[in-house]
């Protein structure tokens, strides 16, 4: 039953858009500053630096609102900043940058052209260094071993490597939160700690997206606002943080079970889905947003997460707290690659994510169920528990 669950989510993912990934590469100046490059001999993007052979350029240079900078032996022999000449001196477009038989060309767009005029000089070295990436028999960039924890709340996340991965789903049992009575905002009277089960991504390394469930407050019949946060709710944050609307039929209670799905539908667009876990689902909620880094030809990462939340507290060490979450299972995880129809559902085995339990792992209580579909039963605790 499980399987056929999940199946009938993804009859809704068909629609889910191609998103290829080149090699990651990197720009080194001469003066140490580095910056990634986006991809070779396509189009370029919005803030973005792309390499170009010589062949490619002179056929089909970039538009105008760049700078273009000719390199050979590692050297920058030319370079043409013609967005400053057309758009900050109000000059007629001086054109491509001149170049010979040999070397590449560099061209930057947005904060990546800042970049380039502030790092790359006439006459120093400049080094582009291939990044060499571990794949498996699948052609699957792996996982990193282990990522540094992002200081300010306790969660278990489990994140793929950078890929061509186009999405992510799963089915999951929401779990049961409690607050610790002695954490309480003096003011409003409120706990300092909350909860989310969510998924979400990254583009680039620097473009994050959480989208999934939040414990939120609910209004009763009459309109009356909860006192407390006491039920699971959508939400999904980009540079901003969006709710789904405080309606019933787009919110659910602990030990429900609920499919949760994010992908890609178009170039810097993503999907959020959150349904219940049933052939026939009774709630529902699907909202489209812009996701701006999550552009073609930008390796992705993505990821499911548990978390205990602290306010105010992103960046920080985590406050002692007496709150958590438990009986949360996640009952089976896909990850999408590829696009539309062609998309392959693979499962989120143990082979496929890096393992995160932060601030450490005494807080984090994880029961695999059926590893080879990212199955689990994961207990977060402020207090530790091992």
């Amino acid at each position: 039953m499980r399987t056929k669950l999940i199946y009938l989510l993804f009859l809704v993912l068909l629609s889910a858009a191609s998103a290829n990934s080149q090699g990651v590469a990197e720009v080194v100046a001469a003066n140490g500053q580095k910056h990634a490059v986006a991809g070779k001999d396509r189009t370029r993007g919005d803030n973005e630096i792309v390499v170009y052979t010589l062949d490619r350029y002179r056929k089909d240079p970039p538009f105008k609102n760049g700078v273009d900078v000719y390199v050979v032996g590692g050297k920058v022999e030319a370079i043409q900043d013609r967005a400053g000449a057309v758009y900050i001196q109000n000059k007629p477009d001086p054109g491509p940058v001149a170049s010979g038989k040999d070397g590449v060309v560099l061209s930057a767009n947005g904060e990546a052209r800042k970049w380039v005029v502030a790092n790359i000089k006439v006459g120093e070295a400049v080094a582009i260094n291939e990044t060499i990436t571990a794949k498996n028999a699948a052609g699957e960039v792996i996982p990193a071993a282990s990522i540094p924890c992002f200081a300010g709340a306790y969660y278990r996340k489990a994140v793929t490597s950078f890929d061509t991965w186009t999405g992510i789903a799963g089915i999951v049992k929401l779990g049961t939160p409690k607050f610790d009575e002695q954490r309480l905002d003096p003011a409003k009277k409120q706990p300092l700690d909350n909860f989310s089960v969510y998924m979400g991504g990254n583009a680039g390394g620097n473009y994050e997206v959480d989208a999934g469930l939040t414990w939120a407050f609910t209004t009763d019949a009459s309109g009356k606002l909860s006192e407390r946060r006491n039920a699971w709710r959508p939400f999904w944050r980009t540079k901003t943080w969006n709710n789904a609307p405080n309606h019933a039929e787009y919110t659910w209670y602990p030990g429900e079970t609920v499919q949760i799905a994010v992908y890609l539908v178009a170039p810097k667009k993503l999907r959020l889905i959150v349904a219940d876990a049933n052939p026939r689902p009774k709630k529902m909620f699907q909202v489209d947003f812009d996701a701006d880094g999550f552009a073609p030809n930008v390796a992705r990462q993505f990821k499911r997460v548990n978390a205990i939340d602290q306010f105010g507290n992103e960046g920080k060490p985590v406050q002692p707290t007496k709150a958590e979450v438990t009986g949360a299972e996640w009952l089976q995880t896909i990850l999408l690659r590829g696009a539309g129809s062609e998309a392959k559902q693979i499962p989120m085995d143990r082979a496929r994510f890096t393992d995160m339990r932060c601030s450490d792992r005494s807080h984090i209580v994880v029961t695999e169920t059926n590893p080879a579909k990212g199955a689990e039963k994961v207990d977060i605790y402020g207090a530790q528990k091992k």
